[in-house]
């Protein structure tokens, strides 16, 4: 009895997703072709008999409805960070209606893939941004572990999907979307059979090499000239939620976006043309540049750090006014800590501080952002959100990268 009640309630929850997928395509496909420009080749993935995976480069936070507009024949099921499903109101919404199924970030992915396996032996097609977040550069980041062992479990069909023009047309670090174009087309497409001789690595190569993408290369190559993407109030406003170096003085975190222009307050001044080009193109001309510039000053100060560390403590960067929410079971939260984050060095190690809460960086498992504005981690305690304030240009990106960094540091 308790199996035929689960039956016919997923069957009902079937019938609902497949009334919500058609409703959108039908209301919200038209408005977000519109407001990006968005066109995509003659590619029918209906014609695919069977479940298919869709791996996608991840260009920014509209992609699935996007591809969602691409696959309008074929519905998906979504795989999104769990953070959505902690939003008060869209959580619920989304979730009832799409049946998302939820990430982690910031934790093991084995899970994601397993669930995902089990929805797609059930018939379902899945939405999968295999990079497993968003580009903050313009260009692909690597593929996620596990990717390969759930495509080749699946018994699905993978269809490697390229969305070009996203990232210029709703940067990660931006406050608002831009005008431009976007399009999309299927890169490559894998039948089961394929995938059977491939081993896992292999699957993940050949997604990584179908999917990735620079977008400083793509502008360039445009036939016209580069396409514009305009910013209604500004094309800089929040970078500096994305880069923390001046390329003159090389202080962190002192440079500040106003309309099209970033500045120091060294006399450094630098503006992002519509095109997504620095003007002028030296020191940098695109943020992928800067983010080269970033990562190398921050290496050179960390190992300053500990080559010649002294027994004061030591403040890399800081932040007021952020909140450390703890993560419990079924996405309930608990406020853990609010008040001043700071990278620092203390008796031969750095730690994460905030408030009276210390993390130790080589204790921090994983760590990513979600969003702008949130990173999400697990250290021995549990699994934590840092969250600034949405309309913020903290940069919390930064200590991402610190982390990142100092466990290359402390291979060498």
């Amino acid at each position: 009895m308790a199996k035929q009640a689960g039956n016919a309630e997923r069957e009902k929850a079937d019938r609902r997703r497949k009334r919500s997928w058609d409703f959108s395509q039908l209301v919200i496909g038209p408005w977000m072709k519109r407001k990006f420009d968005f066109s995509c080749d003659d590619f029918e993935p209906a014609n695919i008999e069977g479940p298919v995976i869709v791996a996608i480069n991840h260009t920014c936070a509209y992609d699935p409805i996007l591809v969602g507009i691409a696959f309008r024949h074929k519905p998906l099921t979504f795989i999104a960070s769990e953070h959505l499903l902690r939003m008060k109101t869209w959580g619920p919404v989304l979730d009832r209606h799409f049946r998302l199924i939820p990430h982690q970030k910031g934790a093991k992915s084995s899970r994601t893939a397993l669930v995902a396996m089990k929805r797609i032996k059930r018939g379902e097609s899945i939405f999968l941004a295999a990079e497993g977040e968003q580009t903050w550069n313009g260009l692909s980041l690597p593929v996620m572990p596990y990717t390969g062992k759930m495509v080749k479990g699946s018994g699905a069909t993978l269809v490697t999907y390229m969305i070009e023009g996203g990232y210029l047309s709703a940067p990660r670090w931006s406050m608002e979307t831009r005008k431009g174009k976007t399009y999309g087309h299927a890169v490559n497409v894998y039948s089961p059979d394929t995938l059977k001789d491939m081993t896992d690595e292999e699957v993940e190569a050949a997604i990584a090499k179908d999917l990735w993408f620079d977008t400083w290369e793509w502008q360039k190559s445009q036939p016209g000239g580069p396409i514009n993407f305009r910013c209604k109030n500004g094309n800089a406003e929040g970078i500096e939620r994305a880069v923390f170096t001046c390329p003159e003085c090389g202080a962190f975190g002192t440079v500040r976006s106003s309309g099209d222009s970033i500045s120091c307050g060294c006399g450094f001044k630098i503006r992002l043309a519509d095109t997504g080009f620095f003007e002028p193109s030296e020191p940098v001309e695109t943020i992928a540049d800067w983010e080269k510039l970033d990562r190398e000053a921050l290496t050179a100060k960390m190992k300053d750090i500990l080559e010649n560390g002294s027994s004061e403590e030591t403040e890399i960067f800081a932040d007021d006014n952020v909140t450390l929410i703890r993560i419990g079971e079924d996405h309930a939260e608990e406020e853990a800590a609010h008040g001043r984050l700071a990278l620092i060095y203390k008796e031969g190690n750095f730690a994460l501080t905030i408030g009276e809460h210390e993390s130790g960086v080589p204790d921090i498992s994983n760590m990513t952002m979600v969003l702008a504005a949130r990173v999400v981690f697990s250290d021995k305690s549990g699994y934590y959100e840092i969250r600034s304030e949405k309309s913020s240009k903290t940069n919390l990106r930064k200590y991402v990268i610190a982390r990142d960094l100092l466990k290359g540091i402390v291979k060498e």
